[in-house]
C-alpha cells in the first residue's frame, strides 16, 4: 500500500507541473471552453463509479456507485458536447472557418470526422456489451494470450496522453476542437478498458447509470444557451463533487470503517480527504449556481460573525479528519464530518457576491479535480489521479489569473463579502454637484457620432449577457464595418460570470476571435479611438481603479474607455455595479448614457444606421 502510495504521489505532483505548463499556454480567449473541457475530463470520476457499482459488494454499495456513475456520465457528455459546441463557434477573420477537426475549409461544408462518426457506434456497442457482459471478452483475450490487466493498464497510459494532447490543443484556437475530440477519445478508452476490469461482476446498474447520465447530459450539452454556461458548469462540479463524496462513503462502510475490520491510517486519509472536498464541493457548487441562475441573490448574503464560525467549522472537519485517522472506527464522527463539510460548502459560498464567481467557479473546479485525485488514491487508479491533478491544476491556475486581474487576494474573495451593497447616508448637493452632469442619449443620436469615426472599441460586460445582445452588438459592427469603421472588441478577464465568457458570447454571434482584444492588448488603442461604446460593463470600466485611492476598487486593472474621444455606455439605469461604487465614468463629459434594455437599444440604433 506503501508503495502504491508512492507512486500515486508521484504520479500527482508530476502530472500537475505538466497540467501547469499545458493549462498557463491556454489564451484567455480560451478560458471558458478550458474550464468546460476539464469539467468534462473531471468525469473520470466515472471510471471509479463503475468499478464501485459493479463490484456487487452490498446493496449500499451498488446504488451509491449507480448514483455516481450517473452523475458521472452527465458531465462527460454534457461537458464535452458544450465544449464542442463553443469550439466550432470560433471563427478567424471575415467567418472563415478554424480547420477544426472534420470540419471543411472556408466556404465548405462540414464534414464529419472519422473520430466523430465512430463515438456514437462505440457508445452504442458499450452499452450491448455491458447488457451481455465483459466476461467473455475476457475469455476471449485469454485465449489469445493477453492478459485482461496488462491491457487495462496500456488503455490507462493511452488515456493519459490522449488527455494531455487535448489540453495542449487549447494553446491555440486553430487546434482547440482537435484537441478536445483527443481527450474525448481518451475518456472513451479509459471507459472502454475499465469495463474489462476483472472486478467488474454485473453490469446491469451501469447501464442504467451510462444510458440515465448520456440523456440528461446530452440534453444539457445540446440544449443549454451560452448564456447559462456558468451555471451549467457550477452544477456539473456539483454532480462530480457528489459521485466523488458518494464513493468515498461506500468505501468506508465496505472497508468495515465502523469495526476497523480492514482499515489502516493511509485509507483512511484518502477516504477522509474525498469525502470532505467531495462534500463541501457539492454544496458549494449548487449555491454558486443557485446565485447565478438567480433563485438566490446575487449579492453577499452575510451575518454577524460568519468568518469566525465558517473558521470553526473548518477546524472541526480537519479536526475529525486527524481523528478517524488515528481511530477508524469511530462511524458517528465519520458521517459528522461528512455533514459538517456539507454545512461548509454552503456556507463559504453564500457571502460570496456574484461579482467574484469567476474565481469562485475556477475554485470550485480545482476542488472538483482534487476529489476526483482523492478517489485515485482510494481505488489506487492512476489515471484519475493523472487527471483529477490536471483539473485541479487549471482551476488553480485560472483561480490565479482571477485574482490578479481584479487585484485582490483569494482570500479576500472568499471571506470578504465584496459586492455587499451599505445603505449610504444622503450625499450633500455640493458634494453630488461636484462629481458633475450626466448625460443622456437617444439612439437616434447617436449616428452622428459615427459620421467622422474611423475607430469605434466595443465594451462587453455581464450586461449583454443578460439582456442576450451578442447578436445586435455583431450586427451593429458589421454595419460599422461597412462604413470603413474599424471595429475592435475590448475582453476584461473578469468581464460576465466566468473566465472568457465574453469571448464565447461574441463568438456564438460570429464575431471573428481576432477581433477580440485582451485588457493589456486593447488599452493602448482607446486613446486613439473616436467611440468606446461600453455594452453593459460596469466596475471593469470605472476610473476610480486607477485615480481615487478611497475607492474599494482601487489598483484594479480597468479597461481605460475614459481615454477615447467619445464614450457611450448602455445601461438600464444609474444603479452601481456589483461593487457597490459609482462609476465615476459616467460623470465624465465625453460620456454619454443610452438607458435601456441593451439588446432593444442596439436593435433601434442599427435600424438608425441603416
Amino acid at each position: 500500500m506503501t508503495t502504491e502510495l508512492e507512486i500515486g504521489l508521484y504520479i500527482f505532483m508530476l502530472a500537475g507541473f505538466l497540467g501547469y505548463h499545458l493549462i498557463s499556454r491556454v489564451p484567455p480567449l480560451l478560458h471558458t471552453p478550458l474550464m468546460s473541457a476539464t469539467n468534462a475530463m473531471s468525469g473520470i470520476s466515472l471510471v471509479g463509479s463503475l468499478l464501485v457499482a459493479g463490484s456487487a459488494h452490498g446493496t449500499l454499495h451498488t446504488l451509491f456507485g449507480f448514483i455516481a456513475v450517473t452523475c458521472s456520465a452527465t458531465n462527460v457528455v454534457g461537458g464535452f458536447l458544450i465544449t464542442d459546441r463553443m469550439l466550432k463557434m470560433f471563427r478567424r477573420g471575415a467567418g472563415i472557418p478554424v480547420s477544426p477537426a472534420g470540419d471543411g475549409g472556408a466556404g465548405g461544408a462540414a464534414r464529419p470526422s472519422p473520430l466523430r462518426a465512430s463515438v456514437g457506434p462505440a457508445l452504442f456497442l458499450i452499452l450491448v456489451a455491458s447488457l451481455f457482459g465483459f466476461d467473455g471478452l475476457r475469455g476471449f483475450l485469454r485465449a489469445w494470450g493477453i492478459d485482461p490487466g496488462q491491457t487495462l493498464s496500456v488503455l490507462y497510459v493511452a488515456s493519459a496522453i490522449l488527455f494531455i494532447l487535448g489540453l495542449k490543443g487549447l494553446s491555440s484556437p486553430k487546434w482547440a476542437r482537435k484537441g478536445m475530440w483527443m481527450a474525448m477519445l481518451g475518456m472513451l478508452v479509459a471507459v472502454v478498458g475499465t469495463l474489462f476490469h476483472h472486478g467488474i461482476v454485473q453490469y446491469s446498474w451501469i447501464t442504467l447509470g451510462l444510458l440515465l447520465g448520456s440523456v440528461i447530459g446530452g440534453s444539457l450539452g445540446y440544449w443549454i444557451p451560452m448564456t447559462a454556461v456558468p451555471q451549467r458548469t457550477a452544477f456539473s462540479h456539483s454532480l462530480g463533487a457528489l459521485a466523488a463524496t458518494l464513493i468515498g462513503i461506500s468505501e468506508y462502510v465496505r472497508h468495515g470503517g465502523m469495526l476497523a475490520l480492514d482499515f489502516d491510517r493511509v485509507k483512511m486519509t484518502t477516504i477522509g480527504f474525498e469525502v470532505v472536498i467531495g462534500a463541501l464541493t457539492f454544496t458549494g457548487s449548487l449555491m454558486a449556481a443557485g446565485k447565478l441562475m438567480g433563485l438566490l441573490p446575487g449579492a453577499p448574503m452575510t451575518y454577524r460573525g460568519q468568518n469566525a464560525s465558517n473558521i470553526a467549522l473548518f477546524a472541526t472537519m480537519v479536526g475529525s479528519l486527524v481523528a478517524m485517522v488515528v481511530d477508524p472506527s469511530m462511524g458517528w464522527l465519520f458521517f459528522t464530518m461528512v455533514g459538517v463539510s456539507l454545512l461548509f460548502g454552503f456556507l463559504l459560498v453564500i457571502p460570496i457576491g456574484a461579482a467574484d464567481m469567476p474565481v469562485v467557479i475556477s475554485l470550485l473546479n480545482s476542488y472538483a479535480g482534487l476529489a476526483d485525485a482523492a478517489m485515485g488514491f482510494v481505488l489506487m487508479n492512476k489515471i484519475q489521479i493523472i487527471t483529477g491533478s490536471l483539473d485541479g491544476t487549471s482551476g488553480l491556475l485560472l483561480s490565479i489569473l482571477m485574482c490578479r486581474a481584479m487585484n485582490r487576494s483569494a482570500l479576500n474573495v472568499l471571506f470578504g463579502a465584496f459586492g455587499k451593497i451599505e445603505a449610504e447616508a444622503p450625499r450633500p448637493e455640493s458634494e453630488a454637484d461636484a462629481k458633475g452632469t450626466v448625460r443622456s442619449i437617444q439612439p437616434e443620436e447617436v449616428p452622428v457620432l459615427f459620421d467622422d469615426a474611423r475607430s469605434v472599441i466595443i465594451v462587453p460586460g455581464y450586461g449583454m449577457a443578460v439582456a442576450q445582445a451578442q447578436h445586435a452588438v455583431s450586427d451593429l459592427a458589421k454595419a460599422l464595418g461597412k462604413r470603413g469603421i474599424d471595429v475592435k472588441y475590448a475582453i476584461h478577464p473578469v468581464a460576465g460570470r466566468m473566465p472568457g465568457h465574453m469571448n464565447v458570447l461574441l463568438a456564438e454571434a460570429d464575431v471573428p476571435y481576432d477581433r477580440l482584444y485582451e485588457m493589456e492588448q486593447i488599452n493602448p488603442y482607446f486613446a486613439e479611438a473616436d467611440v468606446a461604446l461600453v455594452v453593459g460593463a460596469n466596475d471593469v470600466t470605472n476610473p476610480a481603479a486607477r485615480t481615487n485611492r478611497a475607492s474599494p476598487l482601487y489598483g484594479m486593472p480597468i479597461l481605460e474607455v475614459d481615454r477615447a474621444k467619445s464614450v457611450i455606455v448602455l445601461k438600464r439605469s444609474m444603479r452601481p455595479g456589483f461593487a457597490g461604487v459609482d462609476n465615476e465614468l459616467y460623470y465624465n463629459p465625453k460620456c454619454m448614457m443610452l438607458f435601456g434594455d441593451a439588446k432593444e437599444s442596439l436593435t433601434k440604433l442599427f435600424a438608425v444606421l441603416k
